[in-house]
Protein backbone atom coordinates (compact mmCIF):
# COMPACT_ATOMS: atom_id res chain seq x y z
CA UNK A 1 0.00 0.00 0.00
CA UNK A 2 2.52 2.41 0.90
CA UNK A 3 4.57 1.58 -2.08
CA UNK A 4 1.81 2.23 -4.24
CA UNK A 5 0.97 5.60 -2.69
CA UNK A 6 5.16 6.76 -2.97
CA UNK A 7 5.15 5.27 -6.74
CA UNK A 8 1.50 7.76 -7.17
CA UNK A 9 3.45 10.88 -5.28
CA UNK A 10 6.63 10.02 -7.54
CA UNK A 11 4.21 10.41 -10.67
CA UNK A 12 2.29 13.56 -9.50
CA UNK A 13 5.71 15.02 -8.73
CA UNK A 14 6.79 14.39 -12.85
CA UNK A 15 3.95 15.63 -14.02
CA UNK A 16 4.06 18.64 -11.72
CA UNK A 17 7.82 19.17 -12.99
CA UNK A 18 6.72 18.95 -16.12
CA UNK A 19 3.89 21.38 -15.95
CA UNK A 20 6.27 23.87 -14.67
CA UNK A 21 8.95 23.47 -17.07
CA UNK A 22 6.46 23.80 -19.82
CA UNK A 23 4.87 27.03 -18.40
CA UNK A 24 8.26 28.56 -17.94
CA UNK A 25 8.91 27.41 -21.75
CA UNK A 26 5.64 29.48 -22.60
CA UNK A 27 6.45 32.37 -20.72
CA UNK A 28 10.31 33.12 -22.37
CA UNK A 29 8.36 32.31 -25.58
CA UNK A 30 5.88 35.09 -24.49
CA UNK A 31 9.01 37.13 -23.23
CA UNK A 32 10.44 36.54 -27.23
CA UNK A 33 7.37 37.02 -29.57
CA UNK A 34 6.68 40.46 -27.41
CA UNK A 35 10.28 41.21 -28.08
CA UNK A 36 9.58 40.67 -31.50
CA UNK A 37 6.38 42.40 -31.44
CA UNK A 38 7.91 45.69 -29.91
CA UNK A 39 11.03 45.33 -32.63
CA UNK A 40 8.39 44.50 -35.37
CA UNK A 41 6.33 48.11 -34.38
CA UNK A 42 9.60 50.40 -34.06
CA UNK A 43 10.85 48.98 -37.14
CA UNK A 44 7.18 49.77 -39.08
CA UNK A 45 7.48 53.50 -37.50
CA UNK A 46 10.50 53.90 -38.49
CA UNK A 47 10.05 53.24 -42.41
CA UNK A 48 6.34 54.97 -42.30
CA UNK A 49 8.08 58.15 -41.26
CA UNK A 50 10.88 57.69 -43.96
CA UNK A 51 8.09 57.17 -46.19
CA UNK A 52 6.22 60.36 -45.18
CA UNK A 53 9.41 62.23 -45.34
CA UNK A 54 9.88 60.93 -49.05
CA UNK A 55 6.81 62.08 -50.00
CA UNK A 56 5.68 64.64 -48.77
CA UNK A 57 8.43 66.84 -50.21
CA UNK A 58 8.95 68.77 -53.13
CA UNK A 59 10.66 66.77 -56.32
CA UNK A 60 13.76 68.42 -55.70
CA UNK A 61 13.93 67.60 -51.75
CA UNK A 62 12.44 64.30 -52.25
CA UNK A 63 15.88 63.56 -54.54
CA UNK A 64 18.21 64.64 -51.68
CA UNK A 65 16.54 62.54 -48.98
CA UNK A 66 16.57 60.09 -51.00
CA UNK A 67 20.13 60.58 -52.04
CA UNK A 68 20.93 61.12 -47.93
CA UNK A 69 19.12 58.38 -46.96
CA UNK A 70 20.22 55.78 -50.00
CA UNK A 71 24.15 56.88 -49.18
CA UNK A 72 23.88 56.65 -45.45
CA UNK A 73 21.98 52.99 -45.16
CA UNK A 74 24.39 52.00 -47.84
CA UNK A 75 27.72 52.74 -45.71
CA UNK A 76 26.22 50.63 -43.27
CA UNK A 77 25.37 47.95 -45.02
CA UNK A 78 28.81 47.77 -46.19
CA UNK A 79 30.65 48.45 -43.22
CA UNK A 80 28.59 45.86 -41.58
CA UNK A 81 28.79 43.19 -43.97
CA UNK A 82 31.95 44.15 -45.96
CA UNK A 83 30.64 43.39 -49.49
CA UNK A 84 29.20 45.34 -52.35
CA UNK A 85 25.44 46.02 -51.15
CA UNK A 86 23.28 48.92 -52.19
CA UNK A 87 20.63 50.78 -50.92
CA UNK A 88 18.04 51.49 -53.25
CA UNK A 89 14.92 53.86 -52.76
CA UNK A 90 12.40 53.06 -55.72
CA UNK A 91 9.81 55.93 -55.43
CA UNK A 92 6.35 55.15 -57.61
CA UNK A 93 3.31 56.81 -58.33
CA UNK A 94 0.23 55.70 -57.87
CA UNK A 95 -2.81 58.11 -59.16
CA UNK A 96 -0.93 60.91 -58.03
CA UNK A 97 0.00 59.61 -55.07
CA UNK A 98 3.64 58.18 -54.22
CA UNK A 99 4.96 55.21 -52.45
CA UNK A 100 8.43 54.31 -51.93
CA UNK A 101 9.71 50.84 -51.73
CA UNK A 102 13.36 49.91 -50.72
CA UNK A 103 14.97 47.63 -51.91
CA UNK A 104 18.73 45.74 -51.16
CA UNK A 105 21.30 44.96 -54.09
CA UNK A 106 23.74 42.59 -53.67
CA UNK A 107 26.33 42.61 -56.59
CA UNK A 108 28.38 39.53 -57.87
CA UNK A 109 30.46 41.06 -60.90
CA UNK A 110 28.36 42.81 -63.59
CA UNK A 111 25.18 40.98 -61.90
CA UNK A 112 23.19 42.37 -59.61
CA UNK A 113 20.05 40.69 -57.19
CA UNK A 114 17.67 42.95 -55.67
CA UNK A 115 15.46 41.96 -52.66
CA UNK A 116 12.91 43.31 -49.99
CA UNK A 117 15.47 43.80 -46.84
CA UNK A 118 13.14 41.27 -45.55
CA UNK A 119 14.41 38.93 -47.91
CA UNK A 120 18.47 40.25 -48.16
CA UNK A 121 19.68 36.86 -46.01
CA UNK A 122 17.75 36.95 -43.08
CA UNK A 123 17.01 39.59 -40.37
CA UNK A 124 20.97 40.36 -39.99
CA UNK A 125 20.17 43.16 -43.02
CA UNK A 126 16.85 44.52 -41.44
CA UNK A 127 18.56 45.26 -38.47
CA UNK A 128 21.37 47.17 -40.19
CA UNK A 129 19.07 48.85 -42.76
CA UNK A 130 16.26 49.29 -39.58
CA UNK A 131 19.52 51.14 -37.51
CA UNK A 132 20.65 53.22 -40.29
CA UNK A 133 17.23 54.68 -41.13
CA UNK A 134 16.55 55.74 -37.87
CA UNK A 135 20.24 57.49 -37.62
CA UNK A 136 19.39 59.17 -40.84
CA UNK A 137 16.74 60.52 -39.67
CA UNK A 138 18.45 62.10 -36.80
CA UNK A 139 20.86 63.52 -39.01
CA UNK A 140 18.38 64.97 -41.77
CA UNK A 141 15.28 66.22 -39.27
CA UNK A 142 15.03 69.87 -39.39
CA UNK A 143 14.92 71.43 -36.57
CA UNK A 144 18.15 69.47 -35.72
CA UNK A 145 17.94 66.71 -33.41
CA UNK A 146 20.27 67.18 -30.47
CA UNK A 147 21.63 64.67 -27.64
CA UNK A 148 22.71 61.27 -27.66
CA UNK A 149 21.71 58.46 -29.60
CA UNK A 150 20.37 55.14 -26.78
CA UNK A 151 20.50 52.03 -28.48
CA UNK A 152 18.70 49.03 -26.40
CA UNK A 153 20.44 46.03 -27.70
CA UNK A 154 20.77 46.45 -31.31
CA UNK A 155 21.30 44.38 -33.62
CA UNK A 156 20.27 41.06 -32.15
CA UNK A 157 19.42 39.11 -35.22
CA UNK A 158 22.97 40.19 -36.50
CA UNK A 159 25.42 36.99 -36.66
CA UNK A 160 28.30 37.05 -34.15
CA UNK A 161 30.33 37.18 -37.50
CA UNK A 162 29.68 40.75 -38.38
CA UNK A 163 28.80 42.00 -34.72
CA UNK A 164 32.81 43.53 -34.50
CA UNK A 165 32.15 45.58 -38.17
CA UNK A 166 28.90 46.69 -36.38
CA UNK A 167 30.29 48.18 -33.47
CA UNK A 168 32.83 49.58 -35.85
CA UNK A 169 30.20 51.16 -37.72
CA UNK A 170 28.83 52.55 -34.76
CA UNK A 171 31.78 54.34 -33.75
CA UNK A 172 32.59 55.69 -37.16
CA UNK A 173 28.89 57.23 -36.86
CA UNK A 174 29.80 59.09 -33.76
CA UNK A 175 32.98 60.32 -34.52
CA UNK A 176 32.04 61.45 -38.18
CA UNK A 177 28.92 63.34 -36.31
CA UNK A 178 29.80 64.27 -33.03
CA UNK A 179 27.24 62.63 -31.39
CA UNK A 180 27.73 60.34 -28.51
CA UNK A 181 26.13 56.76 -29.21
CA UNK A 182 24.88 55.11 -25.66
CA UNK A 183 24.74 51.51 -26.05
CA UNK A 184 22.74 49.13 -24.17
CA UNK A 185 24.05 45.17 -24.66
CA UNK A 186 25.19 41.98 -23.50
CA UNK A 187 27.17 41.69 -27.03
CA UNK A 188 30.84 41.69 -25.91
CA UNK A 189 32.08 42.06 -29.92
CA UNK A 190 29.89 46.08 -29.50
CA UNK A 191 30.88 46.38 -26.25
CA UNK A 192 34.38 46.14 -27.45
CA UNK A 193 34.20 49.32 -30.04
CA UNK A 194 33.29 51.17 -26.75
CA UNK A 195 35.31 54.18 -25.42
CA UNK A 196 33.82 53.48 -21.91
CA UNK A 197 32.08 50.31 -20.36
CA UNK A 198 30.28 50.29 -17.27
CA UNK A 199 29.04 46.93 -16.47
CA UNK A 200 25.73 46.40 -14.08
CA UNK A 201 25.83 43.08 -11.95
CA UNK A 202 24.22 41.84 -9.05
CA UNK A 203 25.72 41.33 -5.46
CA UNK A 204 25.00 38.49 -2.87
CA UNK A 205 22.11 40.64 -1.80
CA UNK A 206 20.35 40.80 -5.30
CA UNK A 207 21.25 44.41 -5.51
CA UNK A 208 22.34 46.04 -8.97
CA UNK A 209 25.75 46.97 -8.40
CA UNK A 210 27.29 49.37 -11.37
CA UNK A 211 30.99 49.19 -12.08
CA UNK A 212 33.26 51.19 -13.99
CA UNK A 213 35.40 48.63 -16.83
CA UNK A 214 38.50 48.78 -16.20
Amino acid sequence: MLHNIEASLSRMQETYSEGVGARNRALTQKAENERLLSEAINLISTWEQVQLLLTKTSEYARQQLKARIEETVTAALQAVFGEELQFRIIIKEFRDQSAAEWKVVSKYGDMEIEADPQDARGGGIVDIVSLALRLAMMELARPKVTGPVVLDEPGKMVSKEYSANMGYFLKQYAEKTGRQVILVSHNEDLIAAADVVYRVSKNSLGESVVVLDG
